[in-house]
């Protein structure tokens, strides 16, 4: 039994259909499908029921075999990742992840690191929550912020920060200056421009969902799925809109008013998230574990 048979098993079983698997790896079918002979016929099982439709569904081995597969995979990638940073010594480069509304976080926290570790250098996604999850079980990045309640097998969250939403408002719109405070009763009523992710679970269908409990009929004139356009709009004076206060940067407040809401019904809960039980490189751990209150490793 080689590597490749435990890797061709987890394509077919993932896949469903040893046709599709084919497709995924970019293989002709013909030699996937005797690979997989040869390894039922070295293991004295069948892993796999077929049925006329090229499907084919895990026996109750086949699903035992599957879990031991990805566990001595996982291993694997583990011991070669564990080897090739023995060999360099340290990774200096860090993998991180951010939704739109978490990445100012996130700089805050690589400004202070990159004090004291000058040499680091850093690969950054930008998606959103699930996304970033399944980015760290992929191990693309070895740590992500992110802003929904989502979970994911093998990962670990902590919240880093509860964070009010406010409104910013450009200098041409009609907001009463004397007022500190806006309701949500008012912000219906003025030209809103939201940021809408990716996945539309989080900020967004929290805000829409506001409006409509309290029965309103939001004033939503433009919608966009990035965050460089949502600030161009703005300085346009297209309308007001919504974000955490954590994103609000130098530039925000110096060229727009920005309203606390009343009865503030938006939150948006930053969370920091990596792997559990498997490895994580040096230089993760040290970043971790310096942007928590206490060690993680």
């Amino acid at each position: 039994m080689e590597l490749r048979h435990l890797r061709y098993f987890l394509a077919i079983a993932e896949a469903g259909s040893i046709t599709k698997a084919a497709e995924n790896m970019h293989i002709a079918q013909p030699p996937l499908s005797r690979q997989l002979k040869d390894l039922e016929s070295e293991l004295g099982f069948d892993l796999f029921e077929r049925n006329k439709k090229k499907k084919v569904t895990l026996t109750l081995q086949g699903e035992f075999f599957l879990k031991k597969s990805k566990n001595l995979l996982n291993i694997l990638e583990d011991s070669l990742v564990e080897s090739r940073e023995y060999h360099e010594q340290i990774n200096q480069t860090l993998a991180i992840g951010t939704t739109i509304y978490s990445s100012q976080i996130m700089f805050n926290q690589i400004e202070a690191f990159k004090q004291d570790k000058p040499h680091v250098r850093f690969n950054i996604w930008e998606s959103d929550s699930v996304r970033l999850l399944q980015l760290l079980k992929e191990r693309k990045i070895d740590v992500a912020y992110i802003t929904e309640d989502v979970q994911a097998d093998g990962i670990i969250t902590e919240t880093v920060m509860n964070d009010y939403c406010v409104c910013v408002v450009p200098q041409n719109i009609n907001v009463c200056i004397s007022k500190e405070e806006i309701s949500v009763e008012e912000l219906a009523n003025l030209p809103l421009v939201l940021l809408v992710a990716n996945t539309d679970s989080g900020l967004h269908k929290q805000i829409l969902n506001s409006f409509t409990q309290r029965k309103l009929k939001a004033n939503i004139l433009c919608e966009c799925h990035d965050s460089s356009m949502l600030i161009q709009l703005l300085s346009k004076g297209v309308g007001v809109t919504i974000l955490p206060s954590a994103t609000i940067t130098s530039d925000i407040l110096n060229n727009y008013t920005i309203k606390r809401i009343k009865s503030n019904p938006w939150i948006t809960k930053t969370k920091i998230a990596w792997r559990k039980d498997s490895y994580t490189p040096k230089i993760a751990q040290t970043y971790l574990n310096e942007n928590r209150d206490y060690d993680i490793f």
